[in-house]
Order: structure tokens, then C-alpha cells, then sequence
């Protein structure tokens, strides 16, 4: 029976949480401490994106406190020490997930799925699929794309019920005054991502889409899909549990709409040559300012 290993890579606010979640239930997987393990870009964007050290300085502030409760003989969720453990010898991330294939002689699958991943360069991408294939663990990839005008809406609704003094405004005007800041628009540059994806995984790696997870029409296929490709049986899907859900209180105005799509032209014209099979104004809206 095959040991696999799935490396879920974003994008952000593109159904994630409901995959990792679908998977982990099943009988055959192994999910391990957590959905996100946020290893590899506490490593390598510590210094050259000043916009990721805060998942390092968040790792060692929480690893420090659970070291206190240790200290003081209380009990401490380990997490946080597990994963500065990893951070500080990559070769325990490696470890730790195929050991957790000895639990149970019907796990298949084990999985680290941190949207913070689709940065990762191809040559992160090939180390991480080479040091499993040594273990004798098989390392695939999915990575799922999102309708980069939602995909960027979605995330600044987020940001913003998280954090409301720090986002002033609508989320709609802040969808027009942020599409193009680097937090935003690295994140929706998918040919980045598959381009890195396709070097370093080649046939195994897996794409899908969020519209077509979510269409009642198209959703059981394609995680039926997935699951054949992770190597684990297909199970009748929960469309309706939902997760990390940024309710929308307006409608964007369509000279925004027009004006991300515009941004992101060679992202929309990427993605329709890469998958001609798609009809992908039908699965974008947006696509139709573009393509």
C-alpha cells in the first residue's frame, strides 16, 4: 500500500480548511498535530519578504510560553514546541510525518496544508519532495486557484474581521486601494505557483479549482478526483460546511472588478492556457474584462 504525503500549498482563501478537513477525516489518513505547519516559510521568507517574520517571531512567542507551563509543571499544548522543533531541524519535518504512518496499518495519506507555501521556490518545492521519496513516503501537491478578484476580496473581508482597526474603510474600497500591494498580489500570481509546482512535482502535482469544489454540479467529481489522486477512497462530501467564511455586506463595484482583472491579465490568460479544458470565464466572472 502506497505511503503518500500531500503538500497543500494554498492559494489562500481558496477552500483550503474544507480539503484538509475532508481528507483528515477520513479513516485512512493521518493528519498529524494541526492543518498548517508553516515550516518552510519560517525558514526561507524570515528575512527577504518583510512580510513573513511574524509567523517566526508568533512560533518562538508561543513556544516560549508552552516552555513556561512545562517549567511550572503544568500541562502545555505541545504544538508550538513541535513546530519550532521542526523550523530549527527541517530533517524532523520529514521524520515526524513518516512515523505517523506506523500509528495505524490503514493510514495512506499524512498532510501539511499551509497556503503560505505557494511562495515557495521550485527548488524548496524539489527538497521537500526528494527528502520523502528517500524515506520511501510519496510526495504529491495540490494546489487549489480561486477567482483572483474574489480570491483578494475574500481575503481583505478576513483581515478585516480579524482586525478592524487596522483596516479602516470598506472592504471594498480596500479591495481597490490594496489588489496590487505585494501581500495581495503574490498570493494571485498562480503562474508563479504552478510554474514551480510543475518543475518540482511534475505529474504529481494537482490542481483544482474552488468554484468547481463548491458547485454542486461539479463537486463530487472533483473530489473524487483528489481523493483517487492522495491515494485514499472517495466519501460523500459536506458542501455545506464551510469554513473561514468572509460574509460580504456590498457588492464590488464594477470599475474595481475591472481594474484587479486588469492587474492580473497575465494571471487570467496563464491560467486559461494552462487548463484549456475550462471554460474559465464561466468559473470567473472576472475573466470576462480580460480574456
Amino acid at each position: 500500500m502506497a505511503r503518500t504525503f500531500l503538500l497543500g500549498v494554498g492559494a489562500m482563501k481558496a477552500g483550503t480548511t474544507w480539503l484538509h478537513d475532508y481528507l483528515a477525516a477520513s479513516p485512512q489518513c493521518e493528519p498529524g498535530l494541526r492543518k498548517e505547519y508553516h515550516v518552510f516559510d519560517s525558514l526561507d521568507f524570515r528575512s527577504e519578504r518583510g512580510t513573513e517574520p511574524w509567523l517566526l517571531h508568533r512560533v518562538v512567542e508561543k513556544a516560549h510560553a508552552s516552555l513556561d507551563e512545562v517549567a511550572a509543571g503544568r500541562p502545555t499544548d505541545a504544538t508550538f514546541l513541535h513546530q519550532a522543533a521542526m523550523i530549527a531541524d527541517e530533517q524532523l519535518y520529514f521524520d515526524y510525518f513518516t512515523a505517523l504512518f506506523s500509528r495505524s496499518p490503514d493510514t495512506r495519506l499524512t498532510l501539511d496544508i499551509t497556503p503560505g507555501y505557494a511562495l515557495l521556490s521550485a527548488e524548496r518545492l524539489g527538497s521537500i519532495r526528494s527528502e520523502f521519496e528517500r524515506r520511501g513516503v510519496r510526495p504529491v501537491s495540490v494546489f487549489l486557484l480561486r477567482d483572483p478578484v474574489e480570491r483578494i476580496w475574500s481575503q481583505i473581508r478576513m483581515q478585516k474581521r480579524r482586525r478592524p482597526a487596522h483596516n479602516p474603510g470598506s472592504a471594498e474600497e480596500l479591495v481597490a486601494q490594496r489588489y496590487a500591494e505585494p501581500s495581495y498580489a503574490e498570493r494571485t500570481r498562480y503562474e508563479a505557483t504552478v510554474g514551480n509546482l510543475d518543475a518540482a512535482f511534475g505529474a504529481e502535482a494537482a490542481y483544482a479549482f474552488y468554484e468547481e469544489l463548491f458547485d454542486p454540479a461539479t463537486a463530487a467529481s472533483e473530489i473524487a478526483r483528489l481523493s483517487s489522486f492522495v491515494g485514499i477512497d472517495y466519501r460523500e462530501p459536506d458542501l455545506g460546511a464551510r469554513f473561514n467564511v468572509s460574509p460580504r455586506s456590498a457588492e464590488l463595484p464594477e470599475e474595481t472588478v475591472r481594474a484587479v482583472a486588469e492587474h492580473f491579465r497575465p494571471t487570467y490568460e496563464f491560467v486559461s492556457s494552462r487548463f484549456p479544458d475550462r471554460d474559465l470565464p464561466k468559473i470567473w466572472p472576472s475573466a470576462r474584462f480580460v480574456l
